[in-house]
């Protein structure tokens, strides 16, 4: 999706909620609510490690390895806020907005195979990130208790970041982009508890699953570094599974 495509849906949902929140009337049907959190498991590879598992190289044959994102990535979070808007004792409307913030790692992607035995060839993941904007419904199954357990649904937008890396081969540092960035559709299942310490104020655990649409590809030709061809170089849709710890406060 192009830039300026990214740009009118991310101010399109940001306007529709803040309309909403401005259409709301303050009272005890309207809370708001402060996350942080961060992705417990990331499942899923760049690439099956069978595209291209050996590729031949003037210094030798080079054996490539499955790339996966929880080895590509660590020290993952996620913050942000819901308003959300009780319809009756059960069923809450809410809209949100995350950040997550994935910090890249450095591993070894493969091994070039020479007369004298294996060198590895290393990689230096870039830092990413995305941004996101659901709307959404939760519905509790013990209102009026201090402690309520719930399940939601929510569909929304989320702003991704190229995917980048730098490569190291034969001391040789090369900057591959493995996927651009851009904006794609994402959905939303959760489950959880809040609890109700004080009058308006709860405290929420959040347990979720989100699927991420595919990247678009990148047509950089260093991809063959990584045992990628350009023609297969999209970072495929994927699941995430948030934990978030929340504070909310009531109108």
């Amino acid at each position: 999706m192009k830039t300026s495509h990214t740009s009118m849906i991310a101010v399109a949902l940001a306007c529709g909620a803040a309309g909403a929140a401005q259409a709301l009337p303050l009272s005890d049907q309207t809370s708001v609510e402060l996350f942080v959190g961060g992705n417990t498991v990331m499942p899923g590879s760049f690439h099956d490690g069978s595209s291209a598992p050996l590729d031949s190289a003037p210094g030798g044959d080079i054996a490539f390895d499955r790339v996966h994102f929880d080895s590509a990535y660590d020290n993952r979070y996620a913050a942000g806020a819901e308003l959300d808007y009780a319809v009756d004792d059960r069923l809450t409307g809410f809209a949100r907005a995350a950040y997550s913030q994935f910090d890249g790692r450095s591993r070894d992607v493969g091994s070039q195979i020479t007369g004298e035995g294996r060198v590895p060839i290393g990689a230096n993941f870039d830092d990413n990130h995305m941004r996101q904007l659901d709307l959404g419904a939760r519905y509790t199954f013990a209102p009026g208790a201090r402690l309520r357990p719930f399940v939601g649904l929510g569909l929304g937008a989320a702003d991704l970041a190229a995917t980048r890396a730098t490569i190291d081969e034969s001391g040789t540092a090369t900057r591959v982009e493995l996927a651009k960035g851009g904006t794609v559709f994402e959905q939303r299942v959760e489950t959880g508890l809040q609890f109700s310490p004080l009058p308006n104020f709860d405290l929420r655990l959040t347990a979720a699953a989100l699927h991420l649409g595919g990247q678009h590809a990148s047509d950089d030709p260093n991809l063959d570094l990584l045992g990628i061809s350009p023609s297969r170089s999209t970072v495929g849709s994927r699941w995430d599974y948030p934990a978030e710890l929340g504070a909310v406060w009531h109108f």
